[in-house]
């Protein structure tokens, strides 16, 4: 589920690195799980970070990507989830996000209607190489059911905020439940979707 995103536009966007510099990143790019993307975190707000998609914590002996996706009704059961739900909370800025859809053997591209990017509430950590002494900030995306049109071809889609909403959901002064709660009373609704065919796909 969102395996693939195009990152879009990042004219607007400046990425601070750990040293305090700043770069423009590139326009336009394809992200998969393993690709560092745009994302804002609850500790520091007001700046765009470069984070790598698949999270890595503490038990991780070596770097993967499997971790890419949280399951909303899993952030308080998973022990990996629950641990840092209420305390590490970011958001992904992305312009469209690819779905395929086995039994129609199609690749599906979504995007928001009104040209906006969307927002993806995620998780984030940062995981330390014992073997370089390297620090590496890492995220997932939080998925949740989805709405009437993404059900179409999937059954999952991302936890998508409005940006309005983004302070919200990285606001440390409500609890992780008033937060999640948020998430789940508002789904991204199906009219502010433009869903695509991006490729077919045939055995033939």
């Amino acid at each position: 589920m969102c395996g693939h995103v195009e990152i879009g536009e990042q004219k607007d966007i400046k990425i601070i690195k750990r040293d305090g510099a700043s770069y423009a990143p590139k326009s336009n790019s394809a992200g998969n799980p393993g690709s560092m993307l745009p994302v804002v975190t609850d500790a520091i707000p007001d700046k765009v970070q470069q984070f790598r998609w698949g999270l890595l914590n503490a038990d991780d002996d070596r770097i993967h990507s499997k971790n890419k996706h949280a399951r909303i009704e899993s952030l308080f059961v998973v022990p990996m989830w629950k641990d840092i739900a209420g305390k590490r909370h970011c958001v992904i800025r992305i312009q469209a996000f690819f779905e395929y859809n086995r039994e129609q053997q199609r690749k599906y591209r979504i995007e928001r209607k009104d040209g906006k990017p969307f927002y993806i509430a995620g998780l984030w950590d940062i995981w330390f190489d014992i073997k370089t002494s390297i620090l590496l900030p890492t995220f997932a995306m939080i998925t949740m059911p989805p709405n009437s049109a993404m059900a179409e071809i999937h059954d999952r889609m991302p936890a998508i905020l409005e940006r309005g909403d983004i302070k919200t959901w990285i606001n440390g002064n409500y609890t992780a439940e008033q937060r999640v709660d948020f998430l789940r009373k508002h789904p991204c609704p199906s009219d502010h979707l433009r869903i695509t065919i991006e490729k077919e796909h045939s055995d033939e």
